[in-house]
């Protein structure tokens, strides 16, 4: 079995573990990105959410009026809470690199928080841009580090000690070059930022305590320009002698292309 397949079978392992923190995490089921995201896609009639996780951009879909909504993921469980919240989604257990539809089959394509798992995010966008009707909407949302590959480095680190089915998140750069590389055109960027909350990001994959020491370690001695670009929060810790980071703000990249 080749190394991307056993990170594969991983991650499916891992987010079928983490159905809980997933449908309910306000970071997740909530937001202006969110919305945005279906709104791109709310003139479309067929529509594919890859990496669906629980579900919640193509639940928007169906609620926006897209008639027919695929929600697709690598971990049957996460299918089955997908469609489970969100009774009128269709769902299909599938690798998004290898998307078992036809050409031109669809006139969206979504993917939120997701494509930082994908082992090849070239061969995602080449599946997108296959199965992508002309003319049809592309949105796209991950997190995003920094272009200076130093600091991106430390983020990619502390996310793998989070979470063993993490590959690499990117710079906003690196993936507008793969979108174009891909023949679909951007037609809309928004950069924006999310706090994120230090214990419920590491209870969401229910990370054991060794690792949760070596990460808030790791926190500890970020770079300075690292604290300045996520913005860390303190509080006083419970011996009042120090402190302790309760939350970050991480950079997010949201994408409008069409084929």
């Amino acid at each position: 079995m080749t190394n991307d397949a056993d990170r594969k079978r991983d991650v499916a392992t891992a987010f079928s573990a983490a159905t809980d923190g997933y449908r309910d995490g306000a970071v997740l089921k909530e937001g202006d990105d969110l919305e945005r995201l279906v709104d791109w896609c709310s003139d479309a009639t067929r529509a594919l959410d890859v990496a669906t996780g629980a579900g919640h951009v193509a639940g928007g879909l169906v609620d926006a009026g897209v008639s027919r909504v695929v929600a697709a993921d690598l971990s049957p469980e996460m299918v089955r809470t997908a469609t489970t919240e969100y009774p009128r989604v269709e769902g299909v257990a599938v690798d998004a690199e290898r998307l078992p539809f036809a050409a031109n089959q669809f006139d969206a394509v979504t993917c939120r928080f997701a494509a930082h798992h994908f082992p090849d995010p070239e061969a995602f966008l080449a599946e997108v841009e296959r199965v992508l009707a002309p003319g049809g909407v592309f949105a796209l949302e991950d997190l995003c580090v920094p272009d200076d590959p130093e600091l991106a480095a430390y983020v990619n680190r502390l996310e793998r000690l989070r979470d063993p089915g993490h590959v690499e998140t990117y710079s906003s750069s690196q993936w507008r070059g793969w979108l174009e590389a891909a023949g679909l055109t951007v037609d809309a960027v928004q950069e924006t930022s999310r706090r994120l909350e230090v214990d419920a990001w590491l209870d969401r994959m229910d990370v054991p305590a060794d690792r949760r020491r070596e990460i808030r370690a790791s926190l500890a001695d970020a770079p300075a320009a690292l604290e300045d670009a996520f913005e860390f929060e303190y509080e006083t810790d419970g011996d009042g002698d120090g402190q302790r980071l309760t939350s970050y703000r991480t950079g997010v990249s949201l994408f409008r292309a069409t084929a």
